[in-house]
């Protein structure tokens, strides 16, 4: 009855919540079963059975996939999931030592442990008697790990549940303590349930799940969105009922029984009271029953020191990282937080139990996050941020937050880890300034025959002047031309020197187009020297917020990698370095393409990272620092690219009006 109305309730929480779950097409689920686990899942006369069998097969129509199924003894389920073999192991229950490689689905049956005994066996009244018995069991299970910490108990084990069985219906041994379901089952299957006895019914809790690889979190939310499906549809009970019809019959016959015994309890109990036999009596069984509670009292505590030394254990890992590491439950208190968190935060006081927003350093990477991480799961990883102590240390630090689960996958917390890359920012930048300085003699080179040609029509014009100077025609070829050609100059020199000297991030409204056409510009000549073409194309009034500087230093380095890439590919045929700048959507798009050698698609996963590079002199850094150059200027960085046909990076800003102010 109360196993009735456990389901029940089950069936109307899982029907509130339930969401429907787009299916996915894909290879078959390769599922693995024990077939000696009845009736969960059994073979009979070669084929395959089970009530695990039949809900997984809803829940594989529910996701929309077909299955394989694959006979696994339950003790290697784990194994086979490592290997990859098999893709969901069913019936497996949580513990400890298997969750740190897998993962485990919501429960779909509960049950327990019970003690059966013959009839006729007056011997056992219950655990405190099984020191005189032979108790027969399955090995690597839950009841067996249980009464291994029971001392005095002498067990006789088999490879199966039904083994196990057989042992006590062959007289070998005197008692089985297994789970209740496949011990009616086998029981009720060889026509001996009615002689046998059940002592106890619930020893211990036993909830199944379906058990899938480690990190697999996908398919892990797919079984338990179908499963909950099934169970609020009413699938479930339907299933339910199939296979377990009779027990909530035996449960009410179990439920007056036990009425019947505690009435005859009671009774026995008046009765010890009347003689000092019956007094003894109760003696001795007061003191077996002190006995076994002494003895899983010193199992307790066994267990209670090995989790001491655990957090012992995990506390000395926190403390000796190179990262700070702090946890913040949901109501923003501080729950950890190691030594090189409170050496970066400047602190001597334990930050345990303070609220996050008293510690400057956490208040600073949380800020507009904390509530973003438990409503929508959302992380942050890789963020950069300065950080400065109260003693005026500067650090440059890169840090993660995330939600902290607990053993149901609710999210309890947060965990915020920062590191310091201040040295590392440091090298990066010396680097990015000796590759720049390397640039910027290409751009000299580039650059002085392009200020020789307006020199040059200003020179012209100057050895003109004393024989035309009354002339209208070149008065007025003099005040039109050479202005142009010294503002020309001067543009020239303007762009070398914006992009020669350093400058702190300012951003402003700017035109791209225009901006692009000063590029261009500036490294027209040093690709024609090269033996190529250069074009740019660029719509008009097309204006984003960027520090142009560094955006100029973006596309220079994007500029100078495509002449590269083009003069790496050694083929003799005109080739056209293009830049172009358009609209698409809601965003102004800088478009640098080349016809060069191109990347392979492992080139292109690595070519962010820093210090990977391709050519024989590079340093590696100029795509790093562009990136992050295009990050602090809010913009999103895209590379195309083809091996051996060239390559495109996409530069993409949100478009604003001329007139916006930040």
């Amino acid at each position: 009855m109360m196993k009735g109305i456990i389901v029940f309730l089950c069936f109307i929480l899982v029907g509130t919540f339930s969401m429907s779950v787009s299916a996915e097409t894909g290879e078959p689920l390769r599922v693995g079963y024990d077939p000696e686990l009845p009736p969960l899942h059994f073979n009979d006369d070669g084929v395959r059975k089970g009530f695990a069998i039949d809900v997984m097969d809803e829940v594989a129509e529910r996701m929309g996939r077909s299955i394989v199924y694959i006979e696994v003894p339950r003790r290697e389920g784990v194994a086979f999931l490592e290997n990859d073999t098999i893709d969901v192991m069913l019936s497996g229950y949580f513990n400890d030592e298997d969750a740190r490689s897998v993962e485990f689905t919501d429960d779909y049956i509960s049950t327990s442990v019970g003690l059966f005994v013959h009839k006729s066996n007056d011997k056992v009244d219950g655990l405190a008697d099984l020191g005189e018995v032979i108790t027969a069991l399955e090995r690597d299970t839950l009841e067996y790990e249980f009464l291994r910490n029971i001392r005095g108990i002498r067990y006789h084990t088999a490879s199966t549940p039904g083994s196990a069985i057989d042992l006590l219906i062959s007289g070998r041994a005197d008692a089985f303590v297994g789970n209740m379901l496949t011990a009616d089952y086998e029981l009720e299957r060889q026509g001996v349930r009615d002689d046998y006895k059940t002592i106890g019914s619930y020893l211990l809790p036993v909830e199944y799940s379906m058990v899938v690889q480690g990190e697999n979190y996908l398919l892990m939310d797919q079984i338990n969105r179908a499963l909950r499906d099934v169970r609020g549809d009413g699938t479930y009970n339907d299933l339910y009922e199939n296979w377990f019809a009779g027990e909530s019959e035996l449960a009410d016959q179990l439920w007056l029984i036990i009425q019947i015994i505690g009435t005859l309890l009671i009774l026995t109990l008046i009765l010890f009271l009347i003689g000092v036999k019956w007094n003894r009596q109760l003696q001795r069984e007061v003191n077996k029953k002190t006995n076994v509670l002494n003895q899983l009292n010193q199992s307790l505590q066994h267990q209670v020191e090995q989790t001491q030394s655990s957090d012992e254990f995990k506390k000395q890992i926190l403390n000796s990282s190179p990262r700070g590491i702090a946890t913040v439950d949901r109501e923003g208190m501080i729950t950890s937080f190691n030594k090189k968190a409170g050496e970066m935060a400047g602190i001597k006081e334990d930050a345990v139990s303070m609220h996050y927003q008293d510690v400057r350093i956490l208040n600073q990477l949380l800020k507009d996050k904390f509530e973003h991480v438990f409503d929508s799961s959302r992380l942050y990883l890789g963020e950069d941020a300065e950080w400065k102590r109260d003693d005026g240390r500067l650090y440059f630090l890169r840090y993660y937050v995330y939600p902290l689960y607990d053993l149901n996958k609710k999210a309890t917390g947060i965990i915020v880890t920062f590191e310091d890359v201040t040295e590392e920012k440091k090298l990066r930048m010396q680097m990015f300034e000796q590759e720049k300085n390397q640039a910027l003699g290409r751009v000299v080179a580039g650059i002085a025959h392009e200020i020789r040609n307006p020199l040059t029509s200003i020179k012209t014009f100057v050895e003109l002047i004393p024989r035309k100077y009354n002339n209208p025609r070149f008065q007025k070829e003099v005040s039109t031309y050479v202005p142009q050609e010294i503002e020309r100059v001067n543009t020239l020199i303007e762009g070398l020197i914006d992009y020669a000297k350093p400058k702190q991030i300012n951003k402003e409204i700017m035109e791209a187009g225009s901006f692009l056409e000063e590029c261009t510009i500036l490294f027209k000549r040093t690709a024609i020297n090269s033996g190529f073409d250069m074009v740019c194309e660029t719509e008009k009034d097309l204006y984003i917020e960027a520090d142009e500087n560094q955006l100029k230093q973006v596309v220079i380095n994007l500029i100078l990698n495509g002449i590269d890439a083009m003069t790496m590919s050694g083929t003799k045929e005109q080739k056209t370095l293009r830049l172009a700048a358009f609209q698409k959507g809601r965003q102004v798009v800088i478009k640098v393409e080349d016809e060069g050698i191109g990347m392979s698609e492992e080139e292109k996963k690595q070519a962010m990272e820093p210090f990977f590079t391709t050519k024989a002199k590079g340093t590696g850094l100029g795509l790093a620092i562009v990136q992050q150059y295009v990050r602090d200027n809010n913009g999103q960085l895209m590379i195309e690219s083809k091996e051996g046909r060239g390559t495109s990076v996409f530069l993409a800003f949100d478009r604003v009006e001329r007139g916006y102010q930040t």
